[in-house]
């Protein structure tokens, strides 16, 4: 994910992380996990060596699709990695800024 801009404050707190072969897909692909299951799950699992590779503990994608797909594959790894919307992270980090002001106010 990249920000939209750096001096945001609640995405200052995120590390991102390039995701070696990020351009390539998962293996979804609107249908192609049912026309063509093989060589999705080909694409999939090597998609999950390199998600998991990243040592993130975090991955946001905002393709529905790509979230399902992506989502099987971390279940079956058994990866604790959470997916999330990039919104939804997002709207966690100022959740969290939020309630660290009014802590500190």
């Amino acid at each position: 994910m990249v920000p939209c801009s750096p001096k945001t404050p609640s995405t200052r707190r995120l590390k991102l992380v390039e995701l070696p072969e990020a351009n390539w897909c998962c293996g979804s692909a609107g249908i192609y996990n049912i026309t063509q299951p093989e060589q999705s799950e080909q694409l999939l699992v090597r998609k999950i060596g390199h998600v998991i590779g990243t040592g993130a503990s975090v991955l946001a994608t905002a393709n529905p699709g790509c979230h399902l797909q992506i989502a099987r594959g971390l279940r079956q790894a058994g990866s604790p990695i959470t997916l999330l919307q990039p919104v939804t992270l997002l709207a966690r980090a100022y959740r969290k800024e939020k309630m660290t002001e009014s802590m500190t106010a």
